[in-house]
């Protein structure tokens, strides 16, 4: 008897997935709605079905196969098999492993047909349980090639655009992927999403299919469908089903390459829950500073980092803190990542509405707050600066490696640096590492070598692994963390500023309650929170 979604449901109850009390709750909502129980489930807890049969294998200690990642199963090993059985009975021989061929299957109970398959195989067969939609998918498509015929069956339902691209967002969605990139290669189109700052690949479509996605892409981001030889870029709302019932903004970028049109798509505002400074991962010591900062009547407040760092997280974050009815707060954006409720928000098209003509034209509406989304040339970083010496409390990003680099920055751009120093409130450069998963991190005593780095010799010290399990997909993290190198300015920093100080003066000079990004990871990593081999690869090692 095949999985029923009671037992998928029990699983994700007894593995600490989803609560009981919640369950019923969802019981009722699927009746009210008319959905599936296991779409309620999955939709709550923001994770894919793959994740309940992966938690499912974990139990009964069997391994467990993601079919739709893999780019194509060995044609030779599948033709061993009568078509009749492969078709009916759903089970697809994917691998050998010595004189053993692993059989992935959605009913690890069905013994009567692993036992017929061991016999026509006249080999010993292990089982690997596989999500029944993937297993499905993929055994049409491997009798599809063997036969030369075109797809049929839930296969070619599936390959429909309409219907392939809502799947994608879907998984996407339970899966807290930030990308997808549809990439095309000579015999099919790799789809691969980007979670954790990661990228894992999720699903092979023929080129066909994929060549009919990224068509069905560009028609909702009002792109030129017959226009493939030049990049373009477009964006649109999507209304996500079965469940999940809320609607996701997409920034849409095309671009031309050797093997066809690749298309690559940025989900916004997926986590507005967890915009606020909690959540984001300051120490507390560094929160009560960034807390006083943000709530001075002016100044400019940076925040530093590459793309991806998490820059615009935290600023969003900073400005739910200090949102409230008596603030007139104004923001410039490109685009607009998080609506925010009681903001003022207005994105620039790069041509007609720049940052800094739309910045001047903002301090005519009376603001107190003003948050730049990026301060990207000499213009944009003068009207920044002229604001927060007039009165306004001005938050913004810019591309710098470090905090003390965000001064030599801006006076690259031409700001004068008396006015840097006396305008400057703070610099956070921040990076994003991922956090350990707690549900299977798993603990051990600090090497030597490791300790050293940690700066802890001597020390009986523990910290943690990666490990792997069903919550995380396997990948041993879930979700990520900031680290932050914090520079605070005061009266002192201000004038060694305005007499030209280098970067290295000011962190000397700053030294004492200046906190590196090493440092802060370091602190993390003793605190079960990351691994030491995301710090090292997110910072520069300092001797």
């Amino acid at each position: 008897m095949a999985i029923t979604d009671e037992q998928l449901v029990e699983v994700a109850v007894k593995e600490g997935l989803i609560d009981a009390e919640m369950v019923a709750m969802l019981r009722l909502r699927a009746r009210r709605d008319r959905i599936a129980l296991l779409d309620a489930v999955t939709s709550h807890g923001r994770f894919p079905v793959a994740t309940l049969y992966r938690a499912l294998a974990d139990l009964r200690r069997l391994p467990f196969v993601d079919l739709s990642a893999l780019p194509r199963l060995s044609p030779s090993l599948v033709q061993r098999l009568p078509t009749e059985m492969i078709q009916f009975l759903r089970v697809l021989p994917i691998s050998e492993e010595g004189e053993t061929v692993l059989i992935a299957t959605a009913d690890p109970d069905d013994r009567a047909t692993l036992e017929a398959v061991a016999r026509i195989l006249g080999r010993p067969v292990k089982i690997a349980l596989a999500d029944p939609t993937a297993l499905n998918e993929a055994t049409e498509r491997a009798l599809a090639e063997l036969s030369r015929q075109p797809v049929t069956g839930v296969a070619a339902v599936a390959a429909d655009p309409v219907i392939l691209l809502d799947r994608i967002f879907k998984e996407a969605f339970l899966r807290r992927a930030s990308d997808i990139h549809l990439e095309p290669y000579p015999h099919g189109i790799r789809v691969r999403l980007r979670v954790d700052g990661w990228l894992q690949v999720f699903q092979t479509l023929g080129m066909q299919e994929g060549s009919g996605v990224v068509s069905r892409i560009k028609v909702l981001a009002g792109l030129d469908i017959a226009e493939q030889r030049a990049p373009q870029d477009g964006g649109f709302s999507y209304r996500l089903s079965r469940g999940a019932d809320r609607t996701v903004d997409i920034r849409v970028a095309t671009s031309p390459t050797r093997w066809g049109e690749r298309a690559t798509l940025r989900l916004l505002g997926m986590e507005t829950s967890d915009l606020t400074l909690e959540a984001i991962g300051m120490s507390p010591q560094e929160m009560i500073q960034f807390r006083r900062v943000i709530k001075q009547p002016h100044g400019l407040i940076l925040l530093t980092g590459p793309t991806g760092s998490g820059k615009s997280t935290t600023l969003y974050a900073a400005l739910r803190e200090i949102n409230r009815p008596e603030l007139n707060i104004l923001t410039v954006e490109d685009p607009i990542e998080y609506v925010i409720a009681g903001i003022s928000q207005i994105q620039v098209d790069g041509e007609k509405v720049t940052f800094a003509s739309t910045l001047r034209a903002l301090l005519r509406h009376d603001p107190d707050v003003l948050m730049v989304g990026e301060i990207r040339d000499a213009e944009t970083a003068g009207v920044a600066l002229k604001a927060a010496m007039t009165g306004h409390l001005v938050l913004s990003t810019l591309h710098t490696h470090s905090a003390c680099g965000a001064v030599s920055r801006l006076a690259d751009l031409g700001c004068e640096r008396y006015l840097i120093g006396s305008t400057l409130a703070g610099v956070i450069a921040q990076r994003l590492v991922r956090r350990l998963c707690a549900r299977c991190k798993r603990s051990r005593p600090a090497l030597a070598k490791e300790a050293a780095l940690l700066k802890v010799e001597g020390r009986d010290v523990e910290i943690y692994d990666a490990v792997g399990c069903a919550s995380c997909l396997g990948s041993g993290y879930r979700g990520r963390v900031g680290l932050f190198e914090t520079l605070w300015m005061d009266r002192m920093l201000a004038q060694r500023i305005s007499r030209g100080a280098t970067e290295e003066d000011l962190a000397e000079a700053a030294s004492g309650k200046f906190t590196t990004l090493f440092t802060d990871g370091c602190a993390k990593v003793l605190a079960g929170i990351t691994s030491l081999d995301e710090v090292l690869s997110a910072t520069l090692y300092e001797e």
